[in-house]
């Protein structure tokens, strides 16, 4: 009997570790910012942005002197670099500790900096949609495949204002989010562009 019992136990055990593979094998991969390079106009923004340059504004060299004196407001070493801070680097990478995503044993150039994947999703499926039917995909084949458009206030406040974050209401009323004011702010990510085909 308890022989049974125990390889039913270990069938089930087996078909949840299955499963569980299988869900994670199947759920959309980070890929980096090379492949939205068709938008030269959003990247071109995007470079410049405070998303874009936000893997840099960990290192002491490249922060502005009005970065550093925040550091330094909340109590932070502003002459220290923080490129290896898990804390950091879940907001100032993309995809942190996810699949395909940056992480210390994964530091890809295009994915430093919070990229088109942190508030469009995960693309490894999208791209392939996008490739195959170019102007002719629908928005519900792509949102179906992970891709979110446009970006929800959800998404934004996974960083922005979150708990863990320093830079949050908590410690300054001046680092609260506000999630349509932010989105007409033209510097901090890319100007938003009408579409050109109909999705």
């Amino acid at each position: 009997m308890f022989r049974k019992l125990l390889l039913t136990w270990l069938g089930l055990l087996s078909l949840s570790l299955a499963w569980a593979t299988l869900s994670v094998a199947d759920a959309p991969q980070y890929v980096g910012n090379e492949g939205c390079n068709c938008h030269k106009t959003e990247m071109k923004d995007w470079a410049d942005s405070a998303h874009g340059t936000a893997y840099d504004q960990l290192f002491k060299s490249k922060r502005s002197r009005k970065q550093n004196r925040a550091l330094k407001n909340l109590g932070l070493d502003y002459k220290k670099d923080y490129d290896q801070d898990e804390k950091c680097l879940a907001c100032h990478t993309t995809g942190f500790n996810q699949p395909g995503g940056f992480s210390l044993n994964n530091v890809k150039d295009d994915l430093k900096g919070s990229g088109c994947e942190t508030c469009h999703g995960a693309g490894s499926k999208y791209r392939v949609l996008h490739k195959e039917k170019d102007e002719t995909f629908t928005v519900a084949e792509a949102a179906a495949l992970g891709e979110i458009y446009p970006p929800t206030e959800e998404m934004c406040r996974k960083c922005h204002d979150n708990e863990n974050s320093l830079f949050s209401s908590k410690s300054d009323p001046k680092y609260g989010f506000n999630f349509k004011e932010r989105l007409e702010e033209k510097k901090a990510w890319h100007k938003k562009y009408e579409l050109l085909f109909k999705h």
